[in-house]
């Protein structure tokens, strides 16, 4: 009697096997998306540490760094000086990107910004790209001022606006001061290593290049997310508008969110700012203050171009990378010690008498200041 010769699995063997597999999946997936995660941070820290590289050759060749926020006058003006002083230049808004594009081999786009001047209405504004969105500089997205983890997208058929324009996750710090920093009237508006108009030098740092923070990340908003609508509204990429002298006590920023979204009761006056365009000067989209920690809400006093407190953000859930002016780059978490948040923020003094008082906002506050002799431990980022 000859035997039967079974040439296939039965059902149950088949669902045993199946149940297995699934199983190593749900084991192997997360350590893939951790793998995965942890390169697209490497990636991120590489490309804020070229961005340093940047920074000191052109304070190499300038014996300055470059302005947070100024460039050639836009044709028939821009601002207004409040001293009355008409014998200062129109600045324009150009952040400090535009400054370091030759450092960072882009010539050419440098040459195109610096020769377009002319060619349309406004083309110096960061925001106006011609007709029919026909200047291509803002449109540009250069992958060195992205980091991989962030989700946002420009969108290349959009002709104006924010979805249209190169983004940057990369910013300048400003220190630990709110009032005026924006529009820094003064060479001492704020505490930090940049603001704009007044470019500032090395020597300034006298806290020391690897104590004092010169650029950090900002998150962007998702693509095709530029709406309002609960959930849409993220700590990265938005901004509450018209604060007022609120925001002059960073707790009520602070309290405008919950986790990494924003209450859905602000969330009307949330807007999509931080990184949206990574030509635009003006601190609400290529500039952070150290004084909430990373990864909390962020507030205008009454547009873009007011009273601003930025705060530091990404998509890596736990912290962001910092660039300090030595190059050094460390990831700081979001637990960091920021001091006390009730406390009024410092205001900027025209004499520069302000900027040698130690920071109230703990670690963070302390690596935002350029000489404030506020020496951090490195134990607060451990």
């Amino acid at each position: 009697m000859q035997k039967r010769v079974r040439t296939a699995f039965t059902l149950v063997e088949l669902l045993v096997v199946i149940a297995i597999i699934g199983v190593l999946v749900g084991l192997l997936l997360p350590a893939v998306q951790a793998a995965r995660e942890a390169a697209r941070r490497m990636s991120c820290s590489n490309n804020i540490r070229q961005l340093g590289l940047a920074l000191l050759n052109y304070e190499s060749s300038f014996r300055r760094l470059p302005h947070g926020w100024g460039g050639p006058g836009i044709v028939g003006g821009y601002r207004g000086d409040p001293l009355g002083d008409e014998t200062r230049p129109v600045i324009g808004r150009l952040s400090g990107l535009v400054s370091i594009l030759p450092m960072l081999e882009a010539n050419n786009l440098y040459a195109q910004i610096e020769n377009g001047f002319g060619s349309f209405t406004n083309p110096q504004a960061p925001w106006d790209m011609g007709p029919n969105g026909t200047y291509t500089p803002w449109r540009t997205q250069l992958s060195s001022f992205r980091c991989p983890s962030d989700p946002g997208r420009m969108n290349p058929d959009a002709s104006w606006g924010p979805d249209g324009s190169g983004r940057t996750n990369y910013a300048f710090c400003y220190g630990d001061t709110i009032d005026g920093n924006s529009g820094a009237w003064t060479p001492a508006q704020n505490r930090g290593m940049f603001q704009g108009r007044y470019p500032r030098r090395l020597v300034e740092a006298t806290d020391g290049t690897s104590y004092t923070i010169a650029m950090g990340e900002i998150g962007t908003s998702p693509s095709g997310n530029l709406s309002t609508g609960q959930g849409k509204m993220r700590v990265q990429g938005g901004a509450v508008l018209n604060s007022g002298t609120a925001i002059f006590f960073p707790s009520n920023c602070r309290s405008k969110a919950s986790g990494d979204r924003y209450n859905s009761s602000d969330e009307p006056n949330v807007a999509h700012l931080q990184g949206i365009r990574w030509a635009d000067g003006a601190p609400a989209f290529s500039a952070f203050m150290t004084i909430l920690p990373p990864n909390s809400a962020s507030c205008l006093q009454s547009n873009d171009s007011s009273s601003a407190l930025i705060s530091s953000s990404s998509y890596h859930g736990s912290g962001v990378h910092v660039l300090f002016l030595d190059c050094g780059v460390r990831y700081i978490p979001n637990s960091i010690d920021s001091g006390s948040s009730v406390l009024m923020a410092p205001a900027a003094a025209d004499t520069g008498a302000a900027a040698s008082n130690p920071s109230q906002y703990g670690a963070w506050g302390a690596m935002g200041t350029r000489s404030s002799a506020d020496l951090w431990d490195a134990s607060a980022i451990e």
